[in-house]
């Protein structure tokens, strides 16, 4: 808990030392949306260490330094569209580096944004659902998919855009998010038995979490019934003789804790979520 505690405190010096610089918004966008995230999934009224971990104003203030970055670059960029940042020069649209988790990051917090500021993040993710390629997104804003190279990963991909259309769904209830993230599983369901290892960034266990989240949203038994089979197989001879060496084994995202976390979600589907990423808080 130290590490995080004094990460959140990095951060709000960050954001309290002048806001946004151009050449912060890289480490704006990896920082900000998942110091957020982390700080949720750790129950904000809660306490690290005996002290808060966000005030609603620091959350406010945050929240704004993400929708300034993206209202910038957006308009540097003459984007058709309102918000878009960009991670070491590339403009990804995936979970892990892009735009999806972030607006995912702000719908989490909307009582947080002014209306006008909403509704230009509702805008924004219009304009990622339009981006859909045959279920799929390619992992840079522009770029067309090569079906035979296609990433079907958390962290570029179906699998991971899910969970930003599954939190407009929750926060919106209107239909068409819902059915957005219902594609992203059935494209799961045919391409997401990975051969880069166990892990939920772009591993097996990632995808199933789709399943997961998607019962979780339908109370749909057959998604219970697909992550089960997507557990089963992480076990066979051949996952085994296909997967990639990991390099950190023991990583959250890449190694064998995230995969943990998916079986023993999967032993608990109504409360499952994907580690630091849930859109049910």
């Amino acid at each position: 808990m130290a590490g995080m505690s004094g990460k959140i405190r990095v951060f709000r010096n960050f954001r309290q030392k002048g806001g946004v610089q151009p050449r912060d918004r890289d480490r704006l966008l990896k920082e900000g949306k998942f110091k957020l995230k982390a700080t949720t999934s750790l129950f904000l009224s809660n306490q690290i260490e005996n002290e808060i971990v966000l005030t609603p104003a620091q959350i406010k203030s945050i929240c704004q330094a993400i929708l300034d970055s993206g209202k910038q670059y957006a308009m540097k960029k003459r984007k058709p569209f309102p918000l878009m940042y960009s991670y070491y020069g590339t403009e990804y649209l995936g979970a892990a580096h892009g735009l999806s988790s972030i607006l995912q990051m702000l719908l989490s917090y909307h009582e947080h944004l002014k209306p006008s500021d909403q509704e230009l993040v509702w805008q924004s993710v219009d304009f990622l659902m339009e981006q859909e390629q045959n279920c799929n997104w390619p992992p840079e804003l522009g770029e067309a998919i090569e079906r035979e190279n296609e990433l079907v990963h958390w962290c570029h991909g179906a699998p991971g855009i899910a969970y930003l259309f599954a939190k407009a769904y929750l926060v919106s209830k209107k239909p068409q998010y819902l059915d957005t993230c219902i594609r992203c599983g059935e494209l799961t369901w045919q391409k997401g038995l990975l051969k880069k290892g166990p892990g939920i960034c772009h591993g097996v266990a990632g995808s199933a979490y789709v399943f997961l989240l998607l019962y979780r949203l339908t109370g749909n038994s057959k998604y219970i019934y697909r992550a089960q089979r997507f557990a089963e197989f992480l076990f066979t001879e051949e996952f085994k003789a296909g997967s990639r060496v990991l390099e950190s084994i023991y990583s959250l995202y890449e190694g064998f804790s995230g995969t943990v976390c998916f079986l023993i979600d999967l032993l608990q589907p109504n409360q499952a979520e994907f580690p630091l990423f849930s859109v049910f808080v």
